[in-house]
């Protein structure tokens, strides 16, 4: 018989196309056997299983990923497919898949910690200077409107409010969140109800963005972008309006990569940073148990690393105008612990620790605000000045709610009067309606 024929490689066809097109846009992304083939479907070491290999328009990061050398030199197509084949012929595709994943953490490590960049592409927008105020905060005089849930978003508003800024939280009456979180987070913060499937509670909510510094939000980018919420559009809206804004984005994943969009929580950044491991480890675990973390630090963290990003545009807005953008992330925050820069505890620190406050017994299957309740139990018992109405951490708070005992804010300035403080006592989310709030 014959032996068939082999196709063209797609880089033949690419030469003889480049003479008549006028930009090369393929350049050389089959340039080489391996780049080739890394766009196939391989035999896995599990019986019967397959994997669809793709390397996209940048197969090197593929190969690199899995563990190729993309410099390595094949002399033929076949050659580099034997050599694909034997190397994912190691794995199981369950292992293929989550070495695939490790993208994520790579991708998210080219961005700093405290992510925020000017928008060069919108409208120019003028110098921005902060407002004068009798209040001698930071940041008073700045207007927030944040659409936030649960822990991160929340700090970030509490932390600017704490500054002085003007900050209405948005929530959705319809939607759940914890009730006793708000005893803590919605400090300094008025609050609304509006439903973002109602269109003229939307009118009313875009009213009060055409009029806010910053807008914090933490929901997909898809779902954002059908409410007209989006950062091209409200770039758009400051650019109209001659007045930069400050766009706040917090996630679990980070501002791109290959898990960006996926919807993310606390425990899940514990999980797979690596933090519950550690953690499980640290309670006597030999076996590989994971244990959640007793306090929710990646949230407060990452809403505290929001804030900060947020403040540095205000800064930049001030000196330069434009607009900005600011990202932050869960799953980097939870990294950060575990990062050479910060490390872990000795075994000793920790034990020494355990003596001192004698946790009670917790395991895997223990939910969050479970753990909080053995920790703040214990801090009373070891700590009891440091809670008490007395303490010189707290402060108290009255409002149409009720009296409040709430933590200060922890960072203070020589100048007193400019320090933070919380000007106003929690309120429950939606609070008002979507039309009872205005800018101060």
């Amino acid at each position: 018989h014959e032996q068939a024929k082999r196709p063209n490689r797609p880089g033949d066809c690419q030469r003889g196309l480049a003479a008549i097109f006028p930009k090369d846009l393929e350049g050389d992304i089959f340039g080489t056997p391996l780049r080739l083939r890394a766009t196939a479907n391989y035999e896995t070491k599990d019986d019967g299983v397959w994997f669809q290999l793709h390397g996209s328009l940048g197969a090197d990061r593929v190969l690199q990923t899995i563990g190729i050398d993309p410099s390595q030199e094949c002399s033929s197509d076949d050659e580099a497919d034997q050599v694909f084949a034997e190397h994912v012929r190691k794995f199981g595709a369950h292992e293929l898949e989550m070495t695939h994943l490790t993208r994520m953490a790579k991708d998210l490590s080219k961005h700093p910690l405290i992510n925020y960049k000017q928008q060069t592409h919108a409208a120019p927008a003028p110098v921005i200077h902060l407002p004068v105020s009798v209040d001698k905060r930071l940041l008073a005089g700045v207007k927030v409107v944040e659409l936030v849930r649960i822990i991160v978003g929340p700090v970030i508003g509490t932390t600017l409010a704490a500054l002085g800024a003007d900050v209405i939280r948005v929530n959705c009456g319809r939607l759940p969140d914890f009730i006793s979180l708000q005893l803590t987070l919605n400090a300094g913060v008025r609050t609304m109800d509006v439903d973002l499937a109602k269109d003229d509670e939307v009118k009313h909510l875009l009213k009060l963005i055409a009029g806010a510094d910053v807008f914090i939000q933490g929901y997909r980018p898809g779902v954002i972008a059908r409410k007209g919420l989006s950062p091209e559009h409200l770039l758009e809206i400051a650019g109209k309006r001659g007045k930069g804004i400050v766009y706040v984005e917090e996630n679990c994943y980070g501002p791109d990569g290959p898990m960006a969009e996926r919807p993310g929580w606390q425990q899940i950044v514990d999980a797979a940073s690596g933090c519950s491991y550690v953690t499980g480890r640290s309670l006597g675990h030999k076996d590989g148990t994971c244990m959640l973390p007793a306090l929710p630090v990646p949230d407060m963290l990452t809403g505290l690393i929001g804030a900060i990003g947020t403040m540095m545009a205000i800064r930049d807005r001030a000196r330069q105008g434009g607009s900005y953008r600011v990202f932050a992330s869960l799953m980097a925050a939870a990294a950060l612990h575990l990062s050479p820069e910060v490390g872990l505890y000795s075994p000793e620190v920790v034990q020494g620790c355990n003596q001192k406050f004698g946790w009670n017994e917790t395991g895997p299957d223990l939910f969050v605000l479970e753990l909080l309740d053995v920790v703040l139990e214990a801090w009373s018992r070891a700590m009891p000045k440091f809670s008490g109405e007395d303490s010189p951490y707290m402060s108290t708070l009255k409002g149409d709610w009720g009296e409040f005992q709430v933590l200060k804010p922890v960072a203070q300035l020589s100048n007193a009067h400019a320090s933070p403080y919380f000007s106003s006592a929690p309120e429950p989310n939606c609070y008002r309606g979507s039309d009872a709030i205005t800018w101060r």
